[in-house]
This record gives C-alpha cells, sequence and structure tokens, in this order.
C-alpha cells in the first residue's frame, strides 16, 4: 500500500466519506492491453508481457474519473482498490494523469487469490474496524462478482462502473 502526496487544493470535510475506486473498466480503459482465454479468463501473461511504461502510457481515463475528482476535491477518502500488481509506470501513469487518491491497495506480489474474495479480505476493515464503521461507503467496480463481494461486508452504496461509464461516454 502506497500513501499519496497532495496533487490539489481540496475542501477540508469533517463528515468524509470513503469512496472506493476500482481501476480498470472504472476509471482507467486498459482494453487495449487484454487478452482472454478460450473459456473468458484473463490471460495474466499476456497483461503482463503489455504492461509497459509504453502500454500503460496508451490508457485512457474513463467518465467515472471526473466522479472521483469531485469526491477527492470534497474531502472524501478516496480509495484504489486494484486486483493486479502495480509497478513503478503504473504509479506513475496514476500521478500524471492526476488520479487523486488518499490511499492505493493493490494485489501483493504472486498473490493467486480470485479477485473478489482479494477485495474483500483487503477491504473489509473498513467495515469492521472502530473508526471506520460508521463512515458512509461507496464502492465503484465494472465486476459484478467484485460488486457482490463488498455488498456483502455491509451498509454502503456499490455501482456498476461498466453502467456507469456507458451512461457517460
Amino acid at each position: 500500500m502506497k500513501l499519496k502526496t497532495k496533487f490539489c487544493d481540496r475542501f477540508f470535510n469533517l463528515s468524509p466519506r470513503i469512496v472506493i475506486y476500482d481501476l480498470d473498466g472504472t476509471i482507467i480503459d486498459s482494453t487495449h492491453r487484454i487478452k482472454l482465454h478460450n473459456n473468458g479468463s484473463l490471460d495474466l501473461e499476456h497483461w503482463k508481457q503489455n504492461s509497459t511504461k509504453e502500454q500503460i502510457f496508451k490508457d485512457d481515463l474513463l467518465p467515472l474519473y471526473w466522479q472521483l475528482v469531485s469526491d477527492y476535491k470534497a474531502g472524501n477518502y478516496v480509495v484504489l482498490c486494484t486486483a493486479r500488481e502495480l509497478g513503478k509506470y503504473d504509479y506513475e501513469y496514476i500521478h500524471s494523469m492526476g488520479i487523486y487518491y488518499d490511499k492505493i491497495i493493490s494485489r501483493p506480489k504472486n498473490n493467486i487469490t480470485v479477485d473478489h474474495v482479494l477485495k474483500a479480505r483487503q477491504l473489509r476493515y473498513f467495515w469492521q474496524l472502530k473508526p471506520f464503521r460508521k463512515i458512509h461507503k461507496t464502492f465503484y467496480d465494472d465486476n459484478e462478482n467484485n460488486l457482490n463481494a463488498i455488498n456483502k461486508l455491509g451498509i454502503g452504496n456499490v455501482f456498476n462502473a461498466g453502467e456507469w461509464n456507458n451512461r457517460y461516454s
């Protein structure tokens, strides 16, 4: 997990919400780097081979990015939670594109846990630890399994980022 530096001016919010955003398919369009197996699962080796600086910087921002900017500037606690391993060029892209955040949670190296199980484990403390329990949480993701897993954690809102982006693109 990496913590961020100050990117822009923001409102000091005395009652912030916790707003959690996935990266791929939610705020970043990285479809040009994706190849699927015949069974529909992600070809992870292809993904890793295409995680070069040149390929990463071909990614585009999706419409939900502007909601993230709004949440950040409104003083909400913005968490980026991705099921991919992040490398130095991913961080460089995130920072160069002005993708604001307070915390990044990503897949640990060599971890092969299924995405929805991984994300639920990594985010569970927002629902279980006393300082976070009563804070309203919002989760944006384009994967139905991830949405269901986070929805099972408890009170909060989950939004299908794929539908959101389609509506506003």
